[in-house]
């Protein structure tokens, strides 16, 4: 029977040459913010690309007028949570406004979620073009922020959204016979 491995409890001291590695580490919000204006342009490259949205002639400004803020709210909600606790979605004015621009723009449901599909994937994709900066210390648990706060701006944009449509009928339960 081979001898069980083992692992030290505590990490060893970093070598002079891993601290100076160490510190020039930046957080998922550090690289979104630095990265914003480029962030867009790739999202709105990528969106111009995509069948689903490039149908709707719009200026590229009515295309991506609202994200900035969604990417401000984000690192926002990155830069604020706390090491004991899990911070929650925040509201966010922006994703209500895009929600009832895209209504007038004539957008669909599934346009909308196209767009946030497409805005993950970018935001995934700066990552991994800065992966060699990323503190790995904390880049799951901010993944794990980035697509709950993306969702949850998904969810603000269509109950806006939707709020513009004229409601159905409440469906009726039917007693089954018998």
């Amino acid at each position: 029977m081979a001898a069980p491995l083992r692992v030290p409890i505590a990490q060893p001291a970093l070598r002079s040459d891993e601290k100076a590695q160490a510190a020039d580490m930046q957080s998922v919000a550090t690289i979104l913010t630095r990265c914003k204006a480029s962030l867009i342009q790739s999202w709105l490259a990528r969106a111009k690309k995509a069948p689903q949205l490039n149908h709707l002639h719009l200026s590229d400004e009515d295309r991506t007028g609202y994200l900035p803020k969604l990417v401000d709210d984000l690192v926002s909600r990155l830069s604020s949570k706390s090491p004991d606790t899990e911070s929650e979605a925040i509201a966010s004015p922006a994703a209500v406004e895009h929600g009832q621009l895209r209504r007038m723009q004539g957008y669909s449901h599934g346009m909308l979620v196209h767009e946030s599909r497409i805005l993950q994937v970018t935001i995934f994709g700066m990552l991994h073009e800065n992966v060699k900066e990323l503190d790995f210390a904390v880049l799951l648990p901010d993944v794990m922020i980035i697509a709950d706060e993306v969702d949850s701006q998904l969810t603000q944009t269509m109950e806006s959204f939707t709020d513009g449509e004229s409601k159905p009928a409440k469906a009726q339960l039917v007693k089954p016979k018998g």
